[in-house]
């Protein structure tokens, strides 16, 4: 097994575990609050990790290289609409569909004119990057209420737009200058990054709603104490 099947295998065990608790816990606790389509999302960046790992130990013809990527930008997609939901927004389904496609349409003009090929890793981290920054401004931009709450993901997503402006010059530079090298370095930055920024961001998405629960019940408990008082002594 290579490198790159362990780390791809790595990520796919981390995903499933995040995308298990949260969905375990929106069934016992949190059903109805909008924790779903974050559980969504995480769901699409594991299928995802499972495609890379199928496309690393299966033949090439099995699984089509373009696939795990664009199930990673429909992940993003997800998370965007997560953030737009929590805002309690909507996003139309057709403008998150088009985003995918217009993803696809690249990706098959990359694969088209082989003199692109160095240019695929620069388009994924436009995609991905501009997403991800585009979540988190919409979770600062919401009520005042969930940018509490929900700082620590939008900082999360923040700095993975901003690592993947990063990955995206070092992958500039590599297919400006043909260094394979270079190219290579730019793909072990995202595996490994693949991992941090999941647990980061889905471990601090439940750590949110876990203290909106809490404050949502602390307020009811200091509603039923100010009723209570009110109530005349028998």
């Amino acid at each position: 097994m290579s490198q790159e099947t362990v780390v791809y295998f790595v990520n796919l065990i981390i995903g499933l575990i995040l995308a298990g608790v949260m969905s375990q816990y929106w069934r016992l606790e949190a059903a109805g609050m909008s924790l779903r389509p974050w559980i969504v999302a995480a769901w699409v960046l594991t299928a995802a990790d499972l495609m890379f790992v199928l496309r690393a130990g299966l033949p090439p013809d099995v699984v089509p290289r373009m696939l795990p990527t664009l199930m990673v930008t429909a992940g993003h997609v997800a998370l965007l609409l997560a953030a737009v939901r929590s805002t309690e927004r909507e996003l139309p389904l057709r403008w998150a569909a088009a985003l995918v496609a217009a993803h696809l349409a690249l990706l098959l003009l990359v694969r088209t004119v082989p003199a692109l090929n160095g240019w695929r890793t620069v388009s994924n981290g436009v995609f991905w990057g501009g997403l991800s920054l585009v979540a988190a401004a919409t979770l600062w931009r919401g009520p005042e209420r969930l940018r509490v709450v929900m700082r620590f993901p939008a900082v999360v997503l923040a700095l993975q737009g901003v690592f993947h402006a990063v990955r995206s010059a070092l992958a500039t530079q590599a297919a400006v200058d043909a260094d394979a090298g270079g190219r290579a370095v730019v793909q072990i930055l995202g595996d490994v990054e693949v991992s941090l920024f999941m647990v980061a961001l889905f471990v601090g998405v439940l750590v949110a709603y876990l203290r909106q629960s809490n404050n949502e019940l602390r307020l009811a408990l200091e509603n039923l104490h100010q009723l209570s008082s009110m109530l005349p002594l028998c």
